[in-house]
């Protein structure tokens, strides 16, 4: 039976679980060219008011892992981000049993649950008929669920969820920036302020 399963993310690598000192972290690199005051909250207001000027390179000396469950079309979307790191679930060398597509069934019309339906009995006819999991693969809809890991830098996961909620991406690629951005708000509110105030008052 076709199953569907909702959108997630989950942390697997933080170097700070506490903003403060993720701040102060930053506020001391930001501050080595001037060799500026160590101070934990001198360097808390430094790093913020890095973010104000727009000098945003000392946030890429701290990197966050995320696992993100997408569909295809999003991950095909991610990947291009060169400054990533990605591992991803391969449907080459993994042979699905059951398929896993990205949607929730009081949101999604019976004509594309019906269409992923026939995906996953032509995918597995063609498992059965003695195809590898590399041919049989190429039936799969892009609304297949997979798993992108994701690491890379505080700078570039905040110009990600600015540049990936325009207009020209999915509804599906704005479910993960809101969910990217959310779990941001949640740990890193100051940080996350800041920098939406510098991309509202510098639109990309």
């Amino acid at each position: 039976e076709m199953k569907l399963i909702p959108m997630k993310i989950e942390p697997m690598g933080l170097q700070f679980l506490d903003e403060k000192h993720l701040l102060s972290y930053v506020g001391n690199i930001a501050g080595e060219c001037y060799n500026s005051s160590r101070d934990l909250d001198a360097c808390v207001k430094r790093a913020l008011s890095c973010i104000k000027r727009g000098h945003h390179t000392p946030f890429e000396h701290v990197v966050i892992t995320l696992k993100c469950t997408v569909d295809r079309g999003v991950s095909h979307a991610l990947v291009r981000h060169r400054h990533c790191a990605f591992q991803q679930s391969s449907t080459i060398y993994q042979k699905f049993d059951e398929c896993e597509f990205i949607g929730e069934a009081d949101n999604i019309s019976s004509y594309k649950v019906e269409l992923y339906e026939q995906a996953e009995i032509q995918y597995k006819r063609l498992l059965n008929e003695g195809y590898p999991p590399s041919s049989a693969r190429d039936v799969l809809p892009n609304a297949l669920a997979t798993n992108l890991i994701i690491t890379t830098n505080i700078r570039q996961w905040m110009y990600m969820i600015q540049r990936r909620c325009g207009p020209g991406d999915s509804d599906n690629m704005h479910q993960w920036c809101k969910m990217v951005r959310e779990w941001f708000e949640e740990h890193y509110p100051q940080l996350t302020l800041a920098f939406d105030i510098w991309y509202k008052n510098h639109p990309l």
